[in-house]
């Protein structure tokens, strides 16, 4: 078993669809600030190394409970004594096995929570599985017909709706990470804050993890916007070529890593997002899911009143 030193200590446990990305990608620009899967041939990766093994909750409408997840490999070959690793993985929030590693194993760690609109993360979250996902093809007026048929009730055997009624109800999420870590090693960042003033919110972080806040890069486009895979025969044969193909490249390029150099570029052609349109929820709908999401559209709206004001970064 490969062994990793050190282990990650600054910590992007999500939401999902909060703008973990950005974050991501401007931090790790910081000289203090080490991603080991920062050349990995995707460009952001979600590691989940907290929730490696079998998983315990079905993270997404296509992973049910019980599948094995194995993070991406590590790269420490350009470690340079960095303060900090960092990590980004959004559904660490949720789990309460990530919690208690980092509580009880990884004192040091600092966590950043990423929080949005609840209504806003649900439509956002469905836009993404619906148009940058392979196998997602349930449409707006069919997960909500799925959910009143649960009631709206998320539950671990139902990978299909869990995420979609557990991801923007995080307020009690958020609130055990507080409590259970303490308020000196938790920050929490609203979305819009992030898209107002990025450059205040990095220097905020700065200050808090005790790294330069000028050395902080200047270039912060957002990333991660709304897109879609292209849709044409030649982007879909990319994303998903046929078995021979698979066996032709294996007698014509022996070599796992050959393979990767060469064939991985030309794939990654078919995963390049192209625009999209913003999706239409009708006033009915909205309404249905903003009722639905109420008690935690109330704690992102007056994050004050719930928990420490030490703790947001604005």
């Amino acid at each position: 078993m490969r062994t990793i030193s050190p282990a990650p200590n600054l910590l992007l446990v999500g939401g999902p669809k909060c703008g973990t990305t950005s974050l991501l990608l401007w931090l790790r620009k910081h000289p203090e600030i080490y991603h080991p899967w920062a050349r990995h041939n995707i460009d952001v990766v979600e590691s989940g190394f907290l929730l490696g093994g079998i998983t315990d909750l079905p993270f997404e409408p296509s992973r049910p409970r019980g599948t094995f997840l194995v993070s991406h490999e590590t790269d420490m070959d350009y470690y340079r004594n960095e303060k900090f690793v960092i990590d980004k993985s959004p559904q660490h929030l949720y789990s309460d096995r990530a919690l208690s590693m980092v509580a009880e194993l990884m004192p040091d760690a600092k966590v950043v929570i990423t929080i949005r609109n609840p209504y806003d993360l649900f439509v956002s979250y469905h836009f993404m599985q619906l148009n940058k996902t392979m196998y997602y093809q349930t449409s707006m007026n069919e997960l909500i017909g799925q959910l009143n048929d649960i009631n709206w009730a998320p539950t671990v055997d139902d990978y299909q709706t869990w995420a979609f009624v557990s991801y923007p109800r995080y307020s009690k999420r958020v609130i055990s990470w507080i409590q259970k870590l303490g308020e000196e090693r938790v920050r929490v960042i609203p979305l819009d804050s992030m898209v107002e003033n990025p450059r205040k919110v990095l220097e905020s972080l700065a200050l808090w993890i005790g790294v330069d806040p000028n050395a902080m890069p200047g270039d912060l486009g957002v990333q991660n916007p709304r897109g879609a895979f292209p849709q044409s025969k030649f982007h879909r044969f990319l994303r998903s070529p046929p078995n021979w193909i698979f066996k032709l490249s294996h007698i014509l390029l022996p070599s796992r890593h050959l393979r990767k150099v060469l064939l991985d570029p030309i794939r990654r052609i078919g995963w390049r997002h192209v625009p999209a349109v913003k999706p239409e929820i009708s006033p009915e709908d909205r309404k249905l899911i903003c009722e639905k999401l109420s008690e935690d559209i109330e704690f992102f709206e007056n994050l004050e009143k719930y928990i420490p004001a030490s703790t947001i970064i604005r």
